[in-house]
């Protein structure tokens, strides 16, 4: 039988892929509305057809599918055979369809902007000084690799207590390359993890580097109401660093100095629901916050099929000053349906590893 507490996440993991999916596909829409292209229909979910919502003005459809794991736009003419009809996407300048692509991962990151405005403004900004609780563990992070959860209270580093996030944060960043130990509660129970901060580089006021030691965590703080100036600076800062930090992680992990196992399927995504569920409603909002932008980042990546694979064929087009034929966008869509597919499979097949035996594959 499922238990209440299961149906809570999985009401909540609906309900932010939900707002992600529309919030993103909107953008598609908006813009692809601006420039005359005809919208077929804007689907929540995918899969069967659940239910018809209604029909706007301009034609639109708007449906619900049994799957609530993803969504479309469905754009008339969007597949390069398609004849270039007055009002498809095929038949529009390169720039429009362009930025029609580009409007769905500004839309995410700008909807995880506002998500951490509203959140700021109805519940306040952290004050930092709290005993330090998990919030978020970034992917391929020492805390991640160490097995440090969402949710996790840390009580002490090396056997002496610490009690605020500052003085958690300054024996991190005094510990670069060094394994440190870390007693942790989770739940009823207290364990010790051992971590090696990765150093890094950042500037002081100054503008002086400093070389310090990261974990890769988010802490978890108490909250006070705050002007909506210094709110909208505090989501501004937070979400320009969620995209550097996503950015730099891909690139880790292209480049090969990441871990493939550092990436996770949707039952690391709802775990990560699960564990800001116990923290309350602010931090799984906070969490589809963060989410949002990074599936605004991820969905630039130049692969096809994803929105950062049509821009870098848009870009291609423009150097060539001519279209991809038509054979040529589909043998180019089928490779890139393979190479989602082979991460989806293989992120999924680690997240099932993990499960089963509380191990990663290394």
């Amino acid at each position: 039988m499922i238990s209440i507490d299961t149906l809570i996440v999985g009401l909540y993991l609906v309900g932010i892929f939900t707002a992600l999916v529309v919030a993103h596909e909107w953008g598609h829409m908006w813009v692809a509305k601006r420039f005359g292209m005809r919208v077929e229909e804007f689907s929540v979910g995918i899969g069967p057809l659940l239910a018809q919502l209604g029909r706007d003005r301009t034609g639109t459809v708007y449906t619900v599918r049994w799957l609530p794991l993803g969504g479309f736009v469905r754009i008339a003419g969007m597949m390069p055979d398609e004849e270039a009809v007055p009002g498809s996407f095929q038949s529009k300048p390169l720039h429009a369809r362009f930025l029609t692509v580009l409007a769905g991962p500004i839309a995410s990151v700008l909807f995880g902007f506002i998500l951490l405005v509203i959140i700021g403004l109805t519940a306040g900004l952290p004050t930092g000084e709290p005993t330090p609780q998990v919030r978020f563990v970034q992917p391929d992070s020492p805390a991640q690799q160490a097995g440090i959860r969402i949710g996790d209270v840390l009580l002490a580093i090396d056997g002496k207590p610490v009690k605020t996030i500052e003085n958690a944060s300054r024996a991190i960043r005094a510990s670069a390359n060094k394994p440190i130990t870390l007693t942790l509660r989770r739940g009823s129970e207290t364990l010790t993890l051992t971590v090696t901060p990765r150093l890094e580089e950042e500037r002081d006021e100054k503008g002086n580097v400093q070389k310090i030691g990261r974990i890769g965590v988010v802490w978890r703080t108490e909250r006070r109401p705050e002007p909506l100036g210094t709110v909208i600076g505090h989501a501004a800062r937070l979400s320009v660093g969620l995209v550097v930090g996503i950015a730099d992680s891909l690139y880790r992990l292209v480049s090969g100095k990441g871990n493939i196992h550092e990436v996770g399927s949707i039952i690391s995504i709802a775990s990560a629901t699960s564990a800001a569920a116990q923290l309350g409603f602010v931090e799984v909002a906070d969490f589809a916050a963060m989410f949002s932008i990074m599936l605004g980042v991820v969905n630039l990546l130049p692969i096809p099929i994803l929105d950062g694979g049509y821009l870098l064929i848009f870009t291609i087009e423009a150097l060539r000053r001519r279209k991809l034929s038509p054979e040529a966008m589909a043998r180019v869509q089928i490779a890139g349906l393979v190479i989602v597919l082979a991460i989806f499979i293989t992120v999924f097949s680690l997240d099932i590893y993990k499960l089963v035996t509380g191990k990663l594959i290394r």
